[in-house]
C-alpha cells in the first residue's frame, strides 16, 4: 500500500514538472527600430528606409506586396488596403494606390484609444518626419511636409490630427504634386 502511494505521488510530480515545462512561454525581445519613440512606432513605420513601411513612391505594386507580406483587407485594380493591430490600444490601416502598376500614395491612419499615448504617437511621428526629412508648414491646421526621396523626387506627407476627446486618430497622406 505504501509502495503504491509512493509511485503514485512519483508519477503525479513526474506529471506535474513535465507539464509546467511544457507550457512555460519564452519571452524573445525583438529588437526595437525606432528606440528613440513610441514602440507603436517600429509597427507602424516599420524601417527607417523609405518613408512609411520601406516604401517610395514610385515603388511597384510587387514592391508594395512585398513589403506588407499579408494578404489586403480590400484590393481592387490600382488600390490596396491593409488592417493592422498594434496592441490592445492601437490599430492603423494603410492604403497604397497605383498608377500604371506604380505606388502613387499612400494614406495612412492610426487609431488609439488611448489619447494621452495618442498624443505621443503623433509628436513621434511628427518629430521622426521634421527629423527624417524637413521642418513641417502648417496649413489650415494641418501639418505639411515637403520632402525629398532617396531619388531627389519631390514629394508631401500631410498629417492631421482627428482626434476626439477619448481616442487618437491621426491620418498621414503621402502624394506627388500633381
Amino acid at each position: 500500500m505504501c509502495e503504491k502511494v509512493i509511485r503514485y505521488s512519483s508519477l503525479i510530480f513526474i506529471l506535474v514538472v513535465c507539464i509546467r515545462c511544457g507550457n512555460s512561454t519564452v519571452e524573445i525581445k525583438k529588437e526595437r527600430i525606432f528606440k528613440e519613440y513610441a514602440v507603436a512606432l517600429d509597427s507602424i513605420l516599420k524601417t527607417p528606409e523609405g518613408i512609411v513601411h520601406g516604401l517610395e513612391l514610385g515603388a511597384s505594386a510587387g514592391e508594395v506586396k512585398a513589403a506588407e507580406a499579408v494578404h489586403p483587407a480590400e484590393v481592387d485594380e490600382g488600390y490596396s488596403y491593409y488592417e493592422r493591430k498594434v496592441d490592445s490600444l492601437t490599430s492603423y490601416s494603410i492604403a497604397f494606390t497605383f498608377v500604371k502598376d506604380t505606388l502613387d500614395e499612400i494614406e495612412l491612419q492610426v487609431n488609439c484609444k488611448n489619447p494621452d499615448l495618442g498624443a505621443d504617437l503623433l509628436n513621434d511621428i511628427k518629430t521622426y518626419y521634421q527629423q527624417k526629412y524637413t521642418a513641417p508648414v502648417m496649413d489650415k491646421g494641418i501639418y505639411v511636409y515637403n520632402c525629398f526621396d532617396s531619388r531627389k523626387r519631390s514629394f508631401t506627407i500631410s498629417l492631421t490630427d482627428n482626434s476626439g476627446i477619448n481616442n487618437t486618430v491621426i491620418n498621414i497622406l503621402i502624394y506627388r504634386e500633381k
